[in-house]
């Protein structure tokens, strides 16, 4: 969750960074902007793989542990 909240929040100031960089005419904010953004996307989408990666981990383990159980 605390994840989350900074990957969004890094989103939404690259945002406004890239913002701010446009309307001044500043490339560098701009491109700040750009990557801060990029890194929150990146983040949101290492987080849903790693609750994926969880889910499927615990299905096995219940599927070994039933398995087990029967015999």
């Amino acid at each position: 969750m605390e994840n989350s909240i900074k990957n969004e929040k890094d989103k939404v100031l690259g945002k406004v960074k890239e913002s701010l960089g446009k309307v001044f005419d500043d490339n560098e904010m701009e491109f700040e902007g750009k990557m801060q953004t990029i890194k929150g996307d990146i983040g949101n989408k290492l987080e849903d793989i790693k609750e994926d990666v969880l889910d499927k981990t615990n299905d096995i383990l219940d599927n070994m542990k039933k398995r087990k159980e029967l015999k």
